[in-house]
């Protein structure tokens, strides 16, 4: 597999379009990309524009406020949609607006997708809670602030950098258990990934691949996906054409190589791996 053949690329972010040494990207509005991060972004954004992509889309967790700093580094016009929240979010950069997801999933006669965009309902439910008994029942069990992200699709909240991840996602999994109906718990998904806990109401990111893929009237065969961490699992699992960096999780690695000549284990980190592949060869 090369870029040659490839016509849209769904690309990940934290991990994945970071400059050289890793330097993280901030987790709040006000933060600004360095000097360093900028750089690392526009070359990305030129190579995808020199390359034969035909569209080029971020696919990651972060939402529009926190995004928005590092995609007005990222000019190429291949880049129109953003999906945002693991796909409960999409935002069209040209119209300046989150499309209707349902909508959108009912016109290409995608139900079963279009089924599961209403479960954000029980996702509104879920900030509710979480803004009167999730919150202070977490501070007080790790004796820190744990506000939630202000997202819409999502909740999500950083680990305390002195707990365990997975104790972490454990313990708000109990606690949303304990104080919703069986029908309602069914429709989360309980993930985390290097930094943070989110929570999904049945949406991950391959369903936006999906929706996107049928808008632009293309197919799997014409795409590949980047990511680095466990909370690119369903589609790794699920996506033929695939690409990691030497950063990404074992688990991601180990099944990148599973997929022979389609998948692509990168011997570069961070955004460099993304380059890499791009660079005609």
């Amino acid at each position: 597999m090369n870029s040659s053949s490839i016509k849209i690329i769904f690309q990940d972010v934290d991990g994945c379009l970071n400059p050289a040494d890793g330097e993280d990207f901030g987790v709040d509005s006000s933060w600004q990309p360095s000097q360093n991060q900028i750089d690392m972004l526009q070359e990305i954004s030129r190579a995808v524009d020199d390359s034969p992509l035909e569209h080029f889309v971020v696919n990651t967790g972060r939402f529009w406020p926190i995004l928005e700093n590092l995609a007005q580094h990222l000019t190429t016009p291949k880049l129109r949609y953003f999906i945002m929240e693991h796909a409960c979010v999409i935002y069209d950069r040209v119209e300046k607006r989150n499309l209707d997801l349902v909508e959108i999933a009912r016109k290409y006669q995608l139900d079963s997708l279009a089924d599961r965009f209403t479960h954000l309902e029980t996702l509104r439910k879920l900030l509710a809670w979480y803004d009167e008994t999730g919150l202070p029942e977490m501070e007080r069990r790790y004796d820190c602030p744990m506000p939630r992200l202000d997202k819409i699709g999502n909740l999500s909240f950083a680990i305390p950098k002195h707990a365990d991840g997975g104790e972490v996602l454990e313990t708000i999994e109990n606690l949303v258990s304990r104080d919703f109906s069986p029908d309602e718990f069914g429709k989360l998904e309980f993930l985390r990934s290097d930094r943070f806990i989110d929570i999904l109401p049945g949406i991950d990111k391959m369903d936006g691949i999906e929706l996107v893929l049928a808008m632009l009237d293309l197919e799997k065969k014409d795409a590949m996906a980047m990511g680095d961490y466990l909370n690119d699992l369903s589609v790794f699992e699920r996506f033929d054409q695939v690409l990691c960096p030497a950063n990404a999780h074992p688990d991601i690695i180990a099944l990148t190589k599973t997929k022979g000549s389609s998948g692509i284990a990168s011997p570069h980190s961070y955004g460099p791996a993304l380059l890499d592949f791009l660079e005609p060869k």
